[in-house]
């Protein structure tokens, strides 16, 4: 899941223009790669329904190309190409919003179905086309949240919260899935795990029932991380560090680099609605996607080879 250099080049601030589509410009350049995102409306696919109000939206990188998707207002999931614009109906049938992770040059979306169960379909982001849902079980209450282990394009996670309030999750490798386990923990009622691989473990990023955000590597004891919120957060990594991205009690947007030299949580800006999601090229650059109180998805990139970041501001992606 390798992304050289997302250096995103973003024309206008949230809070200059929350409601009105434009073009999403960005450069990549760090690594000798060029690219231009241009999140302008496919001449060609079908006309897409709304994000459900409040569903937080899912992301992934494929290549170098960034996606990101979001429960409709039917339940159906709808991916977008954000380099090309293009949409692709997924189908399915939703109780919350999309989790992505990337499987070579596929993207896999999970989420809870009608049933409660664990729904998975796979999708061609360059061929626009997905495969029928198919049901992994268990009996989950929240979106889920996904991680890339690698080293092979099959190796990846799931990950969801459980009736009892604790994350449950499975393993995808080459010969398939293998069974539900616990990794513990009491998440905040309707609010999901967020998962990032780094230095060869799995860590997770939750909130809790005092809505305080926890942070773990699996198996081991919840650390809390000081911030707040009662939402579904995000984790990723970047060079050397996990960072965390949260929503809020007062429904902005706040980041956290995970080291022991970061002073904490800060804000990042913006006005949401629901959880956050985001990627990163696993070095210097991420991106994060949440829905704004109009629930269309916004997405801003940060730049991290200083700290503090910098960020290109919000702007719209769907």
């Amino acid at each position: 899941m390798k992304l050289s250099g997302l250096n995103a080049v973003l024309a206008q601030k949230w809070r200059r223009r929350p409601l009105r589509t434009r073009a999403v410009l960005a450069a990549l350049a760090a690594a000798g790669l060029a690219s231009v995102f241009a999140a302008g409306p496919a001449s060609a696919a079908p006309t897409p329904v709304p994000p459900e109000p409040g569903a937080a939206p899912g992301a992934t990188v494929v290549g170098t190309t960034p996606a990101m998707a979001y429960t409709a207002t039917d339940g159906s999931v709808w991916l977008r190409d954000l380099s090309t614009g293009t949409y692709t109906p997924a189908g399915g049938h939703l109780l919350a919003g999309p989790a992505l992770v990337t499987s070579g040059t596929d993207v896999v979306v999970f989420g809870p179905g009608t049933d409660h169960a664990l729904w998975t379909t796979t999708c061609a982001l360059g061929a626009a086309s997905c495969s029928g849902w198919t049901s992994l079980g268990g009996t989950v209450t929240s979106k889920a949240g996904t991680v890339f282990r690698g080293p092979t394009a099959a190796d990846y996670s799931v990950y969801a919260r459980g009736t009892n309030g604790a994350v449950w999750g499975r393993d995808h490798n080459s010969t398939g899935w293998g069974p539900w386990y616990t990794a513990g923990g009491n998440l905040y009622g309707g609010t999901g795990p967020s998962a990032a691989f780094i230095s060869g473990s799995i860590n997770l990023l939750v909130t809790g029932t005092n809505k305080e955000v926890y942070v773990a590597v699996l198996g081991g004891s919840w650390t809390p991380t000081g911030g707040y919120s009662t939402s579904t957060p995000a984790l990723t990594t970047i060079t050397g560090a996990l960072v965390g991205f949260a929503r809020g009690t007062n429904n902005v947007a706040y980041y956290h680099r995970f080291l022991s030299s970061s002073p904490g949580w800060s804000s990042m800006g913006g006005v949401f609605s629901s959880g956050l999601a985001a990627f990163s090229n696993g070095t210097t650059d991420t991106a994060t996607f949440g829905l704004g109180t109009n629930s269309a998805v916004y997405w801003n990139t940060g730049h991290w080879t200083t700290f503090p970041p910098t960020f290109t501001g919000w702007t719209l992606a769907s």
